[in-house]
């Protein structure tokens, strides 16, 4: 057990989920030993000057108070009752050492009274390889199913100070409604606002694009703002150094991906084999690239269910090696 989450967890900044994972260990056997020699051994190598009884005895207080704040009485004092099951005389020294180390730790005003510093929110990330697609639940309760290659990032204070998200990759987010918090998904320059909605949002090497399936999003960049309609989507390519603009977008051909489907429609080879490559996390190798188009519709089929049925239609053969996929015209 890292010794920052038990410092969180005394002073009430863990979550449920912390809350249970402290406890259990705490119940384990030889875990009262192992928690006394973390600390011990942190405080011993950089002790504060002596503290008095009575300093001692105020910090002790304002722990006990920290640890119930925010919290319903009840709620507060069976977490700390469970705690001191430890044992009256190692639950107290246990607090009196964090209290002073802590507490040191964050600054001590002359005057005596505590300064609590703030904690800052701890980065969260979620990311998916090659082949890979992740479903998640916010902590508002919004939906968000990520594609393969992407990357979510957000805080440990989402939901509850702010709803912003960093996004590179793609995702589909079903938002769910909040006035007083706005739901902020960052591109790169671009930022999409809404308040209860569901969008697509693509965000790759060749650029930016916001597609609104239902509500209404702010879409923007630097002073521009573009409001979108279901069946809308906003766009920013890097090629361009204008602005973002707005054009109509093929709903299915858009979110398939989330339901496991590709389709291509009219769609050379090479991003043929590109999109192959980040949807099934394969390699391609290839001397000679065909440069017809091909329109076609898989559902959740297996990679050499598809190159069967795209080699009849193009002429070339195939050889699938685990991770590597050699095509021979």
């Amino acid at each position: 057990m890292k010794k920052e989450k038990l410092i969180k967890f005394l002073n009430n900044l863990t979550t449920a989920k912390d809350n249970r994972e402290v406890m259990d260990w705490l119940k384990k056997t030889g875990s009262e030993d192992r928690f006394l020699n973390l600390i011990e051994k942190d405080w011993n190598f950089g002790r504060p000057a002596k503290v008095s009884q009575s300093k001692q005895q105020q910090m002790l207080d304002h722990i006990h108070k920290a640890t119930l704040k925010n919290q319903e009485v009840h709620n507060g004092k069976a977490i700390f009752q469970q705690f001191l099951k430890l044992g009256k005389v190692a639950a107290t020294f246990l607090l009196l050492l964090f209290s002073v180390y802590f507490l040191y730790e964050l600054g001590f005003s002359k005057k005596g009274e505590p300064i609590l510093a703030e904690v800052a929110p701890m980065k969260i990330q979620k990311s998916t390889a090659a082949g890979e697609k992740l479903r998640l639940l916010l902590p508002d309760k919004s939906e968000v199913v990520v594609n393969s290659l992407s990357t979510l990032t957000f805080y440990s204070d989402f939901g509850i100070d702010n709803r912003e998200i960093i996004l590179e990759g793609e995702a589909f987010f079903s938002v769910a409604p909040d006035k007083e918090k706005p739901f902020i998904v960052k591109t790169g320059a671009v930022a999409t606002t809404a308040l209860g909605t569901a969008f697509n949002a693509y965000s790759r090497a060749e650029g930016v694009k916001i597609s609104l399936t239902e509500g209404r999003v702010n879409v923007t960049k630097n002073a521009q703002v573009i409001s979108l309609l279901p069946g809308e989507m906003a766009l920013e390519q890097s090629e361009m150094a204008s602005g973002l603009s707005k054009a109509k977008f093929d709903l299915d051909q858009t979110t398939l991906w989330k339901e496991g489907k590709i389709r291509f429609q009219s769609k050379p080879f090479k991003e043929i084999l590109q999109t192959l490559e980040n949807w099934y996390g394969v390699r391609f190798e290839t001397k000679a690239l065909d440069n017809r188009k091909v329109t076609g519709l898989f559902n959740n089929e297996s990679l050499e269910d598809i190159l069967t049925g795209l080699s009849f239609s193009l002429g070339f053969e195939y050889q699938i090696n685990q991770k590597n996929v050699v095509i021979k015209f």
